[in-house]
């Protein structure tokens, strides 16, 4: 029984966090859209449908990027990503996508706080990439088995000196987004308030696989109603990335709920996540120029 009403809690808790982005985050999710999109999207439909396959697709083809060099790798193999035995949670499907002259995307909202306050100028832009998704089946007695992400995965390759630059540029704008002040409609328990919400992000862990590699913590504060000035909501759970260089090759992991750190019953450690990076960065190590 006591299953069952923790997995109510955390549905409730899921509606009541809802955040509506405001209209600079629109846009900059609208010009960041990339494969991440379209392969999380296909893990939405199978959580709440349980489709089996979902066909990704891409309306126009991007512009080719410079041809590879003799002895150098150009496009990214699958044995280049994670597989299901890298990671501390069962997943059975894989969803995948591949890109050209794709954006290499980290956080969205660190981004838009970093042009916000004119930080960050553009993107890096990768030659090749490719994407995947983990999906595998929860349980929960009294309830349907569903479909959920176990974790998402983009590697990027960047022409030479621009993978290091990624990690510049987050080092810059982790510094400058301190305490980012957001206003925005908020999903309370009596309907959606206008509020304002506190952004942190901090560097974790740094330097733990590969090249180069951090743990990106992200967390949201507790907004007060603007009327009453009480807390609106339940605190959101704090929000991990990881990101993994090799050579010229990054790599961005996403935890889904079963990876997620400080959710009830997850007993996922920050040192398994730690180590689901290491092996995404063993995984690269052929396919990187120069290789491991």
């Amino acid at each position: 029984m006591r299953d069952d009403v923790t997995f109510v809690e955390l549905v409730h808790r899921d509606l009541r966090e809802v955040r509506w982005p405001g209209p600079a985050e629109i846009r900059a999710r609208a010009r960041g859209r990339s494969r991440r999109t379209a392969v999380t999207a296909a893990a939405a439909v199978l959580v709440l449908a349980s489709v089996s396959t979902v066909a990704v697709g891409r309306a126009v083809a991007p512009a080719p990027p410079p041809a590879a060099t003799a002895g150098e790798h150009a496009e990214i193999p699958v044995e280049a990503m994670l597989a299901p035995a890298d990671v501390p949670a069962k997943s059975d499907e894989r969803l995948g996508d591949t890109g050209l002259g794709e954006r290499v995307r980290v956080d969205d909202v660190l981004r838009t706080c970093g042009q916000g306050r004119g930080l960050l100028e553009d993107q890096a832009v990768s030659r090749y990439s490719r994407s995947q998704t983990l999906i595998g089946t929860a349980t929960v007695d009294g309830f349907a088995p569903y479909r959920r992400p176990v974790v998402s995965q983009d590697v990027y390759r960047l022409e030479a000196g621009a993978a290091g630059r990624v990690f510049a540029d987050l080092d810059r704008l982790v510094a400058g987004c301190t305490a980012w002040q957001e206003v925005s409609p908020v999903q309370a328990e009596q309907g959606t308030v206008t509020t304002t919400v506190v952004h942190r992000w901090t560097v974790a862990a740094s330097d733990f696989a590969g090249d180069q590699a951090i743990l990106l913590r992200h967390t949201v504060s507790v907004p007060p109603d603007g009327t009453t000035g009480k807390p609106v909501g339940l605190p959101p759970w704090p929000e991990y990335t990881l990101v993994v260089r090799v050579g010229d090759l990054v790599t961005v992991l996403v935890p889904g709920e079963p990876l997620r750190l400080g959710v009830p019953g997850n007993t996922v450690t920050e040192a398994q996540l730690l180590d689901v990076a290491r092996a995404a960065g063993r995984r690269m190590c052929a396919a990187a120029n120069p290789g491991c």
